[in-house]
């Protein structure tokens, strides 16, 4: 059940914009404490912490009471940001496309929270991102959440906040007031569902991604030092092998059949420029893994499951074990030991 699961910590960060964005004054009493007491709580949860499902409800619940807005997940998720989606934010910054961005989410969206996780499905003009409900309900306050935060995080991306999704769904009753949802996510709404839900109009797919951000370009900044340690001369060919191979670990298919597919090229192709230049790639390969865990491991921010994903790794244990035989220890006593010097 989702009693028993987490969403990541960065969402506290969601809910603290908000509060910021409204304050309400010291004469409001109760109410003002109310929120000045959860902020302090929310604050508590760092960029790489995870937070139980029931302190998410519960502060949705809270802010909907003091402000006395029912409907105030459609609000919240009007102050989305990439900061407040972790390492989802960052590969979808990272994006040239929408397209990529969305199949990102739905590869990566286990890291935003647990449980429940959206599937996509294409029908006619229009995708699909749908949530089935194998392990319960979530309350009404955090579905609305997510479904604004979704339509308002995709008018971020590319920078256009005239885009709306073509319809969305909720399994909550119809509220005697609909007027939020129109107004707000500004499309057709549908309730009683079988299952939550946004669709967007395929077209949409080709926008490019416009959004710039100072946490993206740190991470960027990492994965450059670590391509000039291992490609100290690299030409223009191989700063163009290593940027596919980044991609190819963020997609989870770090093979050489994948990369010579984004470069254009055949796998045979690839080889054999490879070995004009003395390069083996599953030596490339481990080399660029290694220095971006040791550059991840130092910066702090990302967990060990959202570095294991980054570097194409299906399960953390797998690569649990891979940095074990590079260095000797594990990634978590090895960032210890930085964390101590």
């Amino acid at each position: 059940m989702l009693v028993n699961f987490n969403v990541a910590g960065d969402l506290a960060g969601l809910l603290v914009s908000y509060l910021d964005g409204n304050p309400l004054s010291e004469d409001q009493g109760q109410g003002a404490s109310k929120l000045l007491k959860l902020r302090s709580k929310l604050t508590q949860y760092s960029a790489n912490s995870r937070m139980p499902f029931t302190d998410w409800w519960h502060s949705l619940e809270v802010i909907a009471e003091v402000y006395g807005k029912p409907y105030i997940g459609l609000e919240v998720g009007t102050h989305i940001q990439a900061s407040h989606c972790g390492v989802l934010g960052y590969l979808s910054l990272s994006c040239e496309y929408l397209a990529e961005a969305l199949q990102r989410f739905e590869r990566y969206q286990r890291l935003l929270y647990e449980g429940n996780e959206a599937y996509t499905q294409a029908e006619g003009d229009q995708v699909i991102f749908s949530w089935p409900y194998d392990y319960g309900y979530s309350t009404r306050e955090s579905d609305d959440t997510l479904l604004s935060s979704m339509a308002n995080y995709v008018r971020m991306l590319v920078g256009d906040e005239s885009l709306q999704p073509t319809k969305v769904g909720f399994v909550h009753e119809r509220p005697e007031d609909v007027g939020p949802y129109l107004d707000l996510l500004g499309c057709d709404v549908e309730f009683s569902c079988k299952n939550t839900y946004i669709a967007f109009p395929v077209s949409m797919l080709t926008l490019k991604i416009e959004k710039a951000d100072p946490v993206l370009r740190a991470l960027l900044d990492q994965q450059a030092d670590a391509l000039l340690d291992v490609l100290p001369n690299g030409d223009h060919f191989e700063q163009q092998l290593y940027k596919y191979v980044l991609r190819a670990m963020q997609d989870g298919k770090p093979t050489i059949e994948e990369v010579a597919r984004y470069m254009k090229l055949s796998a045979r192709t690839l080889h054999r420029r490879l070995e004009e230049r003395e390069l083996v790639f599953k030596v490339l390969l481990q080399k660029t893994r290694e220095q971006l865990a040791k550059q991840y491991l130092k910066e702090g921010r990302l967990t060990l499951s959202e570095i294991a994903l980054l570097l194409g790794y299906s399960e953390q244990s797998a690569f649990s074990r891979a940095f074990k035989q590079w260095l000797g220890e594990t990634p978590l006593r090895y960032q210890k030991r930085l964390l101590a010097s």
